[in-house]
């Protein structure tokens, strides 16, 4: 992964690790989706709050099988020392690409009454995996040997405020940068020459029917554009399909000389829908790679 974004061509596929232990649905669709030619696994850590096997250990199962992976790493369920205990481990289990986030609030999950930990500021957290590249744990005592993790973090496009933050988090030593979902190519332009200091990777998606457009519309955090949201209302399941992936097919299009990657957010699981991804992406790649 880190080799393609240098070369400005990434491709991240976002996936969900189980609820359960079972590994099998897991292995399979990623196995199914690594033939496609993509560049890693973005491995996600309990996404809206809501338990699921830790991310190193599907990380780790993935990195055994030779695919690539973008671990993410949140902060608000984990102190100071899990955070320094957790990093180390992911390390020596193979990880090396860090998605640092905070995390979603652990009230929209699970468990709404959980503590929700704030030991670190997401800035702080940035300079602790690079100092841990250096030798040094957040104490400054030394770490041997030292890591060598290739750090990403995250930015809303659409918030002027958190701008300002992304700009904070290249300055903490964030190697590249993913977006909100984009909808359209004129609301992220601009801000790809405010944050090309680093490696910048544009988040997409597209859905399969209007049940599954709808409850992503419902997560906290994602704001979807109005026209958007307008031409969607009371559509068909195949107009959804087609309507959203032409919008995908747009922006990478458009945008694939601009940035260094694409971030495909992870919305189809089930099995039974798989060959239909497969194909929806391999048309995605096939556009990527007419640069």
């Amino acid at each position: 992964m880190r080799e393609a974004l240098e070369k400005s061509k990434g491709v991240i596929l976002e996936v969900l690790t189980p609820r359960g232990s079972n590994l099998r649905k897991f292995l399979e669709f990623t196995e199914k989706m690594w033939e496609t030619g993509i560049d890693a696994f973005s491995v996600t850590d309990m996404p809206l709050g809501k338990v699921r096997m830790a991310p190193w250990a599907g990380a780790h199962f993935l990195l055994e099988r030779n695919m690539d992976v973008l671990m993410h790493f949140t902060r608000t369920t984990r102190n100071m020392i899990r955070i320094q205990s957790d990093l180390l481990g992911s390390y020596a289990l193979g990880v090396k690409n860090l998605l640092i986030l905070s995390g979603d609030d652990p009230k929209h999950g699970d468990y709404p009454n959980t503590t929700r930990v704030d030991d670190i500021s997401i800035t702080d957290l940035i300079k602790l995996a690079k100092s841990l590249n250096d030798g040094k744990d957040l104490g400054g005592r030394t770490i041997k040997p030292s890591t060598d993790f290739y750090v990403g973090a995250v930015f809303n496009h659409r918030d002027n405020t958190d701008l300002v933050k992304a700009k904070e988090k290249i300055r903490a030593g964030a190697d590249f940068l993913i977006s909100q979902p984009v909808f359209d190519v004129k609301e992220v332009e601009n801000v790809i020459y405010e944050l090309n200091e680093v490696k910048l990777v544009l988040s997409v998606v597209f859905f399969k029917s209007e049940k599954q457009f709808k409850i992503f519309s419902q997560v906290p955090g994602v704001n979807i554009p109005r026209k958007y949201l307008e031409d969607l209302e009371n559509k068909s399941d195949e107009y959804i399909r087609d309507y959203t992936l032409s919008k995908v097919l747009e922006i990478v299009d458009t945008l694939k000389s601009k940035v260094d990657g694409f971030y495909v957010v992870g919305i189809v699981r089930d099995s039974k829908v798989l060959e239909e991804y497969q194909r929806n992406f391999g048309t995605f790649l096939k556009k990527l790679g007419e640069r």
